[in-house]
């Protein structure tokens, strides 16, 4: 989930709506080759929007890692992002509503339900959160213009990336690793009226950062496909997630065009996954759901948030796949605090399900 913010700089043109259901209006937010589908299922498939056919799968509550934070500038809300899993089997995350003197950046034993507190930051907002295949550390998104990195527990922790990145100020969202560890960043910003959001690629070391592409309205979720060869982004503002390949030095956009479009009123496609058959789970913030499209644009199933808490649950804003398993597992944020559903996935989680990093 990515949230624009009142706090920090001033605000920045086309600041992402708040959801109705959370009681927000007017606040800015920047919010398998397995049994089941694959690519082969629908070749020719033609794309189509949620809704309009696939299955229902229920997600089931497994945790809650968070409280109800204390209002602040999104409102009464707790609001998680992430999730990846580290080589130790736990799972990481980022609480990014946490207030002043509590951590976030956390990690779940998903065996005893324990949480731990990993790293405390007041002045950040992240927004993903990643391990990167180069050195297996963790990569943090903040919104507020940096990307950080540290260990798994916290320590060496320093900012890879500050400050302007090709001659603009980086809202830093979403991040994607390739097989060596070079990074690529969705840069949250614009509408669809000035679309000035951009997919920015920076070599392993957080240098050298080179345009992908650009004219995006509130490019959010970034997912490579299972070859490596080509990137899924969803642009929150625009209700559509595109597909771009790369050239082979990946750093530069072959031909890109739309894969999926969405019709989510208030919200927006929020943070995508892909599993080993190539099947993108692209999360629907503010619906409570995913929907799973199939790389030819056929909507597989979508994945439901039951609400059965006193008020609205429905900040879906990423997931992963469990690495070598169909295990799914959605954060999930609202109005009751921040919670971990599990989810049986259409194929099997790899490293891209993981965010392309070196988890478990």
């Amino acid at each position: 989930m990515r949230f624009t913010h009142v706090f920090g700089r001033g605000a920045r043109p086309g600041r992402r709506r708040s959801v109705i259901a959370v009681g927000l209006a007017g606040t800015a937010l920047v919010a398998a080759c397995v049994s089941g589908a694959t690519a082969q299922d629908s070749e020719s498939a033609p794309a189509k929007e949620p809704g309009t056919g696939g299955k229902t799968i229920t997600a089931h509550l497994f945790a809650q890692v968070a409280p109800l934070d204390p209002p602040g500038p999104l409102g009464h809300i707790t609001a998680l992002e992430g999730p990846a899993f580290g080589t130790d089997g736990k799972l990481y995350m980022v609480h990014s509503t946490a207030p002043a003197g509590q951590p976030n950046v956390i990690a779940l034993d998903v065996r005893t339900h324990k949480i731990k507190g990993i790293h405390q930051a007041s002045t950040s907002m992240y927004t993903s959160l990643q391990f990167s295949p180069a050195d297996g550390k963790i990569y943090l998104t903040d919104l507020n213009g940096k990307i950080d990195r540290m260990n798994p527990d916290g320590s060496g922790f320093t900012t890879l990336v500050s400050g302007d990145v090709l001659g603009q100020p980086l809202a830093a969202d979403d991040i994607a690793f390739d097989r060596d560890g070079a990074l690529y960043v969705t840069d949250f910003q614009g509408t669809p009226w000035k679309p000035t959001g951009r997919v920015i690629r920076f070599d392993p070391d957080g240098t050298h950062p080179t345009l992908l592409m650009d004219g995006l309205a509130g490019p959010n979720g970034i997912s490579f496909d299972p070859t490596y060869s080509a990137l899924w982004v969803s642009e929150f503002r625009a209700g559509r997630t595109d597909y771009l390949p790369l050239s082979a030095d990946h750093k530069s956009v072959v031909d890109g065009s739309v894969g999926m479009y969405g019709n989510e009123g208030v919200g927006g496609f929020d943070s995508n996954a892909v599993d080993a058959g190539g099947n993108i789970y692209q999360a629907a913030f503010g619906d409570g759901k995913i929907y799973v499209y199939s790389p030819h644009g056929a909507l597989l199933a979508t994945i439901v948030v039951p609400q059965t808490m006193p008020a609205p649950e429905l900040l879906t804003t990423n997931l992963v796949i469990k690495p070598g398993t169909r295990d799914g597992y959605l954060v999930v944020g609202g109005d009751n605090g921040g919670f971990v559903y599990t989810f049986r996935a259409l194929g099997l989680g790899d490293a891209q399900s993981n965010g392309g990093g070196s988890g478990s």
